[in-house]
């Protein structure tokens, strides 16, 4: 009995500072969502939901909510680097500020390139926030990836315009056949209006990056301010 309750004693200790996954047990988003990528679109919910699982499970990811769409959906970012990049995240985004001429103040320990991608800020170009949900992935999962990590922050932004995208996968998701039609007159490649290009007050977000009228540009951009990337893609579909 007492060697019972030594070895119980034991496993409680080492998972109280173990995780409780690997990161190889991190599953990837076709076996979290339940299908292929590519084969649907995904709903914003789910994306929200996978991002958030990653960011529980993985040390080298913290995820931001950094507002919500008119319809009330999160808006999210990822932040990804290895773990010791995590643990001082503060520290380098400030550090980078100071070095921007944001914020006073003397630089202490390292300096890290920030590289940001934004995905779908046109609803009906959905792919975009698919490559975002295969991206977090490869960046966690991959061993020779994740070697760059030391070196650099990633912020992965998987869709700038929920509203209008849920609007499209909606659509295209009870539209689609079975087998897809490549005939460009059949109803899957005709959107029924407004389709969803445009946010919620049917606003071009791309259009919206100087005027800042649209919530998600206001919320996206104070984030933005508070890192000030080194490069920013904004990753359309073509």
């Amino acid at each position: 009995m007492n060697h019972f309750f030594c070895n119980l004693l034991c496993f409680l200790m080492v998972g109280a500072v173990s995780p409780a996954f690997t990161q190889h047990d991190i599953a990837s988003p076709e076996q979290f969502l339940g299908y292929p990528l590519g084969t649907q679109f995904t709903y914003h919910h789910k994306v929200v939901d996978y991002f958030d699982y990653v960011a529980k499970t993985s040390i080298n990811v913290k995820l931001e909510e950094y507002g919500s769409t008119f319809e009330r959906r999160p808006l999210v970012a990822a932040i990804v680097s290895s773990a010791e990049n995590i643990k001082n995240i503060e520290r380098l985004r400030k550090n980078n500020l100071i070095v921007a001429g944001f914020l006073k103040g003397k630089i202490e320990g390292d300096l890290k390139p920030i590289i940001w991608l934004s995905y779908n800020i046109h609803g009906d170009e959905a792919a975009g926030t698919e490559a975002a949900l295969k991206t977090l992935h490869h960046l966690i999962s991959d061993k020779n990836v994740k070697k760059w990590l030391d070196d650099v922050i990633v912020i992965l932004d998987p869709c700038e315009n929920p509203d209008g995208r849920d609007r499209y996968a909606n659509w295209y998701n009870r539209v689609v056949n079975h087998t897809p039609n490549t005939d460009m007159n059949s109803v899957e490649h005709n959107q029924d209006w407004p389709g969803g290009r445009y946010n919620h007050y049917l606003f071009d977000l791309n259009r919206d990056w100087a005027w800042q009228t649209q919530i998600e540009s206001a919320s996206r951009s104070k984030l933005y301010h508070q890192w000030m990337p080194h490069i920013h893609a904004d990753l359309h579909e073509m």
